[in-house]
């Protein structure tokens, strides 16, 4: 090996392949803690992503150079199922997959709808953020939370599909989040075991945007949820 060669530096390759609003951007900035491991906090592949200016020549020749990063031992970033399952397939497939999904798919999509009323600016709601979070009050079509969640139901069923014969590391939304902003126990040792990393304490400050339960952030709950207990995800209401 050449005395000057970079190459030997450079960290394992992983990623995250999560669905939207399942807890991705929280298990990233646990994971870019660990002093081993280099982890993207944002979107990298999304327009609006700090890679942005890289994105129209070559996302693949991007993707490899974010989890190829010197001086780690993983290096890895966060992917959503339509950024993961594009023309990076090829290479991603190849590679460690944490794969992050959420169980409760009705909480998952009412987070989903406030998400694009804030993008479209009928409500005042961050995407992520450090900082208190006022609590919401509002009416939800009880047909749209049923539309949103077999959306992504469906997008769930096409990621088994792909993922499913590759061995990810399979996690939920509901296993990793714990309490104060930490990854729920043992989480951190089994993540750590699947990268091949030193098990370290793992968390971060970010706070958590919906965390009221749904029947004091929907107003006409009733409504929503006779809607739910008559449709097929009448379990997430256990």
């Amino acid at each position: 090996m050449v005395e000057n060669d970079e190459t030997k530096y450079s960290a394992r390759p992983a990623v995250i392949v999560a669905a939207v609003r399942s807890g991705g951007t929280f298990l990233a900035h646990c994971l870019s803690n660990h002093p081993d491991i280099f982890c993207d906090r944002g979107e990298s592949l999304h327009h609006t992503s700090l890679w942005h200016t890289h994105l129209t020549a070559d996302r693949g020749k991007l993707l490899y150079c974010l989890t190829h990063m010197q001086g780690y031992q993983v290096s890895m970033c966060k992917l959503t199922y339509q950024q993961a399952f594009s023309e990076v397939w090829d290479y991603i497939r190849k590679i460690p997959i944490i794969w992050l999904r959420r169980e409760n798919t009705i909480r998952q999509a009412v987070s989903v709808l406030l998400n694009e009323m804030a993008r479209g600016g009928r409500i005042e709601r961050p995407q992520h953020t450090f900082g208190r979070v006022e609590p919401v009050h509002m009416d939800l079509a009880p047909h749209l939370v049923l539309r949103a969640a077999r959306g992504l139901l469906e997008q769930d069923q096409r990621a088994e599909g792909q993922l499913g014969g590759l061995e990810p590391l399979r996690l939920t939304y509901e296993e990793i989040v714990g309490p104060a902003s930490t990854l729920a126990d043992g989480m951190g040792k089994r993540i750590c075991t699947f990268l091949g990393v030193r098990c370290v304490a793992l968390g971060c400050d970010l706070t958590r945007i919906n965390a009221q339960p749904l029947a004091g952030m929907i107003t006409n709950w009733e409504a929503v949820r006779g809607a739910i207990e008559g449709s097929e995800f009448a379990r997430c209401l256990e």
